[in-house]
Order: C-alpha cells, then sequence, then structure tokens
C-alpha cells in the first residue's frame, strides 16, 4: 500500500489509532515475514522478529520523517533486528541445533507437477545447493540479494533499506549473484 491512504493512516497512527496502524502492520506483514524468514531460516524466530519490527516501528513512528516509502523503512528495521539477532549467542546456539538439511518443501515452486522422480532429485539437489550458497554469502550480500531477488525490490530501495548508496546496492546485488553462480559450478551444477 502506498500513497494517500497510507500517507492517512501513517497520520492516524501517529495521533494514536491503534486501528490505523493494525490496517498498516496487515498491508506489509506478509512481506517483511517473509524477508526475516529468509534471513533467519527459523520460522518461530522469524515471528518473534517480525512482531518486534512493527513494535519498534510503532513506538518509533514519530521518527519517520517519510523520505522513503514506508516499506523501506520497516525493512531497514527488520534488517538491522536480522542482523542484532544473527550476532546474538542466542543465534549461535540455534543455529547449532539446526539441521543443515533443507526440508524437501523448500524447493521453491522449482519442480514441475508430474516431473520424473529423477528430475525431482535434480532440482532437490540444486535448491539445496543454491541455499547453501546463498547461506555462505556474508550478510551484506545476502540481504541485498534477498530484497531485488525475493521481494522485488528495486535498487533505490535497497539502498534505503540498508542506508547504502544506490551504486552501492547494485554491486552489492551483482556480487551476491556471482559468488552464488560460482558456488553453483564448484558443486558441479551447470548454470
Amino acid at each position: 500500500m502506498t500513497g494517500p491512504d497510507e500517507r492517512q493512516l501513517l497520520a492516524l497512527a501517529r495521533g494514536g489509532d491503534a486501528g490505523a496502524y493494525g490496517k498498516l502492520v496487515r498491508s506489509h506483514q506478509d512481506a517483511i515475514y517473509g524477508l526475516v524468514t529468509r534471513l533467519v531460516r527459523d520460522s518461530a524466530v522469524a515471528e518473534e522478529l517480525t512482531q518486534d519490527t512493527f513494535l519498534k516501528a510503532y513506538r518509533k513512528l514519530d521518527t519517520f520523517r517519510g523520505d522513503a516509502r514506508f516499506s523501506t523503512w520497516l525493512y531497514r528495521i527488520a534488517v538491522n533486528l536480522c542482523h542484532d539477532y544473527r550476532a546474538s549467542a542466542v543465534a549461535r546456539m540455534r543455529r547449532e541445533e539446526t539441521s543443515l538439511n533443507v526440508p524437501e518443501s523448500a524447493g521453491f515452486g522449482l519442480a514441475a507437477r508430474g516431473s520424473s522422480p529423477d528430475e525431482h532429485t535434480v532440482t532437490l539437489e540444486v535448491t539445496q545447493a543454491f541455499q547453501q550458497c546463498l547461506d555462505a554469502l556474508d550478510d551484506t550480500y545476502r540481504v541485498a540479494f534477498l530484497l531485488r531477488h525475493q521481494e522485488d525490490r528495486n535498487y533505490e530501495e535497497i539502498a534505503g533499506v540498508l542506508g547504502i548508496s544506490l551504486s552501492n546496492a547494485k554491486v552489492r546485488v551483482h556480487r551476491a549473484r556471482e559468488a552464488i553462480l560460482r558456488g553453483l559450478r564448484d558443486r558441479g551444477h551447470e548454470v
């Protein structure tokens, strides 16, 4: 949601209208949760961090100047919370407890219905290799890549979310792509 409706809801929410803020949350929660889930790879943690994102945004609503889109501001809060979480001791303990296996349901829709078992196996292998390559990226590149290719954000929005220049946003996405492709080739996949 953008435009006058969102601006009106923001004005009402700043004035203490919880219902207006609830509408803003509902319009952005799926996108924020999707990004956070891909960054932390734990749905329970993603739910908490998504809630924290909207709680922090509500508390800091008076600091939102409107220079960027509201969604860009929310993404920035979410990304910062994910960085903090990933750097924490709790995250390190959870990663040690979590299996490295990518569940079969994480095929990202690549396998066509009715595909042969061999095709499904190859698709699953490529998906797992892709996820490993994505996980191996430094956060600065992974976040930029996910914002561009999973969230379909333009480079200006990526720059705003990450607090970097437009050219730096393009470089980070490009380097992430190159690293993923290199990683896939190193694992024997033709890309």
